[in-house]
């Protein structure tokens, strides 16, 4: 995904086949967050700044929860910040140098995508529903009866007149305001 912001390129890919402590790489970055674990990175995120063209800054960043790839929903940029979801937490790094300002986990396992309301942020989780400020702060949170996967087709996560709208592994239906406060629950 290529997102033109000011004067920069920045582009955020899924750099599924990169290898830590290689040479052997395609693509070196010049940072690398990884926190070292026994575990291998389940998820590598990278995102890569150019300006005028030129590559200014880069990083990968791994994780080792739930894989999660790089869609429309799984990052934001303004106020010079790109907030990055990758696996179960949130980055947010300064453009251009890409420094970290915070990182966050909130879902235990996953965070799907995420989305800017209002001055804060909604991630749709696997386990729940978050509210934040774009200081990695909880506004609120919401978990349902299951899941926020839904095997049958059906939209888990819908922002849509004012109203969040929820459906859970088990079809069960939710409507929440934006102060996370339920207004219905509709029971398969």
């Amino acid at each position: 995904m290529k997102i033109d912001y000011k004067n920069f390129e920045i582009e955020v890919i899924d750099d599924k086949n990169y290898i830590l402590n290689s040479n052997n790489n395609f693509r070196q970055y010049q940072k690398i967050y990884f926190e070292e674990s026994k575990f291998q990175p389940t998820t590598k995120h990278a995102v890569i700044i150019k300006e005028y063209g030129i590559e200014i800054s880069s990083v990968i960043i791994c994780e080792t929860e739930g894989a999660t790839g790089i869609y429309e929903n799984s990052c934001i940029i303004e106020d010079d910040k790109i907030w990055i979801r990758v696996s179960n937490k949130i980055y947010c790094l300064k453009i251009p140098s890409l420094e970290i300002i915070w990182q966050k986990e909130f879902d235990q396992f996953t965070n799907f995508c995420f989305y800017k309301l209002e001055e804060d942020f909604l991630i749709h989780g696997e386990l729940e529903i978050f509210r934040i400020t774009k200081n990695g702060e909880i506004i609120w949170s919401f978990g349902g009866r299951d899941i926020w996967v839904n095997p049958e087709g059906s939209e888990e996560f819908t922002i849509k007149n004012n109203v969040i709208l929820l459906v859970d592994f088990e079809s069960n239906r939710y409507i929440l305001d934006f102060d996370g406060k339920l207004l219905e629950d509709i029971p398969k």
